[in-house]
């Protein structure tokens, strides 16, 4: 699918007022200890500079944050995952807030916009970030706590500028939204709806020697604007603790990832986030986000990881990279990369590189052999095609055999040690079941056809196909979560679909040209086939 080229400039400089108004209270974290595990704020974070925040709107309490001054963004935001359906309701609101009280503690517990509030400019900007400070930048408001994760009043309660870092847009709409939406998914499937609670804690690391510059060369002339004032982190995190009254179903786990374009995001246990965040943040004593980690040893814990780890191979179509990556074309890999589900590939040395994995091999030889083994005994859909010799010392590495798609042009996985190949036909196809029922394989990328407006890919014999394109969403017309091993595609039928659970129960999916929204409606609704036929009501 391809992606839009965005002006970040204009989306950042585009702002209107929202009328509405937004609560905190600023000083202890008493009013807001339920969203805290076991009621304990995460721990190490607070210098004498740091100030406590009670996320409050509409007299109630959403989210507890610890807000950095002097660096002008949050170091961390605390919440529980919300309702997971909210229909109707708007992604985006164009106004953020900002909090009177972090200039003058005895100002009303009244967060308001910058219009509405009686502090002057110098006192607003004496201790926080302003909609100013982001304006005319390349960098996003990036939400610590995801409006995505909330609704209604706890939705628009997430747009105040103490709860939002700088973060580069391809980070952040691209790794980090991508991330969130898995996450969102698996949370809600793994734990919230089996009795579970879902506490989270997102942070981001300030950075003293990058703060956030103006775009142009004229600074000096635009509109008295102080500048480098709100810290570009280096890191964003997030740690996940499911709680729940059965031992065996709570689980935690963390991640961290850096905030630039070509970002690293890594999944580790939360007791090495807390000594990563430790040096990070450069503390005089420990961190602990979580108290007791939270059974970040736990078996449920590691099955979510799992689930968590395929969804994300699956959703950005995962390329494995790798110290031969520089060797291959990537337009190759770009058409022929679907897939990896490895059984043999350390853990421990892997990391969601940008929209891949990068795996660490100490020495070439080293490589060759995990490689050799990696191909023979796992199941990867395709990983990496032939080797060009580039330099000297790997003159003597044989070339490794091409890999062929494990999945089907309409979204089956190849089943009965079969893959996509011609296997004595003219045109590419594997097995899909035990019972010998199989279904053609694409040989080129799918993609939509101008004519006839549904996704085709030509099957290897000059014919083509009708196609989906593999793991485009995992979320239902209703709200509900796909299987992990069984995202939104056509499997065979003329409108989009995926199983739900293991007893075969299944449920619609929006067309990927046309994702759920009004169109012109006051109601929800998404065409299910393509082109535009058979819609369906929805819930974003």
């Amino acid at each position: 699918m391809s992606h839009r080229t965005m002006d970040w400039l204009m989306l950042l400089g585009c702002v209107s007022l929202w009328p509405g108004m937004v609560l905190a209270e600023v000083g202890s974290f008493t009013d807001c200890n339920e969203y805290f595990y076991r009621d304990a704020e995460p721990r190490g974070f607070a210098t004498a500079d740091t100030a406590e925040i009670c996320q409050r709107y509409s007299n109630l309490y959403h989210f507890a944050t610890l807000y950095d001054r002097p660096q002008r963004i949050p170091r961390w935001s605390a919440y529980t995952l919300g309702d997971p359906n909210c229909p109707g309701q708007a992604q985006k609101r164009s106004q953020w807030f900002v909090e009177p009280q972090l200039a003058h503690p005895d100002e009303s517990p009244e967060m308001t916009t910058e219009a509405e509030s009686t502090l002057s400019l110098d006192e607003r900007r004496s201790s926080q970030a302003i909609n100013e400070d982001y304006e005319d930048t390349s960098y996003d408001r990036g939400h610590l706590n995801p409006n995505a994760f909330q609704c209604n009043d706890n939705h628009i309660a997430t747009f105040t500028l103490t709860n939002a870092v700088p973060m580069n847009p391809d980070f952040n709409r691209v790794h980090w939204s991508k991330l969130e939406k898995t996450l969102k998914a698996q949370l809600s499937g793994s734990c919230r709806n089996v009795g579970g609670k879902p506490y989270l804690v997102t942070g981001a690391v300030p950075r003293d020697t990058e703060k956030i510059p103006i775009e142009g060369e004229d600074k000096e002339g635009d509109r008295n604007r102080p500048y480098n004032r709100v810290s570009v982190p280096s890191h964003v995190w997030t740690a996940v603790c499911c709680d729940h009254g059965d031992n065996n179903r709570k689980f935690s786990f963390a991640f961290i990832g850096e905030n630039k374009e070509a970002s690293g995001l890594q999944i580790i246990p939360v007791e090495q986030l807390n000594t990563e965040l430790s040096r990070l943040y450069k503390t005089p004593g420990p961190v602990e986000v979580f108290a007791d980690d939270c059974g970040s040893e736990s078996q449920k814990g590691q099955e979510v990881l799992s689930a968590m780890k395929k969804a994300l191979y699956n959703t950005f179509q995962i390329l494995l990279t790798d110290p031969y990556s520089q060797l291959v074309k990537r337009s190759k890999l770009d058409r022929e990369t679907k897939m990896m589900t490895s059984q043999t590939l350390d853990q421990k040395k892997m990391q969601l590189m940008g929209l891949g994995f990068r795996v660490g091999i100490s020495r070439l030889a080293d490589g060759h052999s995990q490689f050799e083994k990696t191909y023979e005994q796992d199941n990867l859909a395709p990983a990496v095609a032939r080797l060009a010799r580039a330099a000297e010392a790997l003159d003597r590495v044989c070339p490794f055999k091409e890999l062929n798609f494990g999945v089907t042009a309409t979204g089956w996985s190849c089943v009965k040690e079969t893959r996509c190949e011609c296997q004595g036909y003219a045109y590419s196809w594997c097995y899909t079941s035990d019972r010998n029922d199989w279904d053609y394989c694409c040989t080129e990328e799918c993609t939509v056809n101008p004519e006839s407006e549904v996704y085709e890919c030509s099957r290897g014999d000059g014919s083509i196909t009708k196609c989906s394109p593999y793991g485009y969403s995992m979320q239902t017309i209703s709200g509900k979560v796909c299987r992990s091993d069984h995202p939104c595609g056509l499997y065979g039928k003329r409108y989009f679909w995926c199983y739900t659970d293991d007893e075969k129960n299944w449920d619609y999916c929006c067309s990927p040209q046309h994702r759920c929204g009004k169109h012109g409606y006051n109601y929800q609704w998404c065409y299910i086939r393509d082109p535009e036929k058979s819609w369906q009501y929805c819930a974003l």
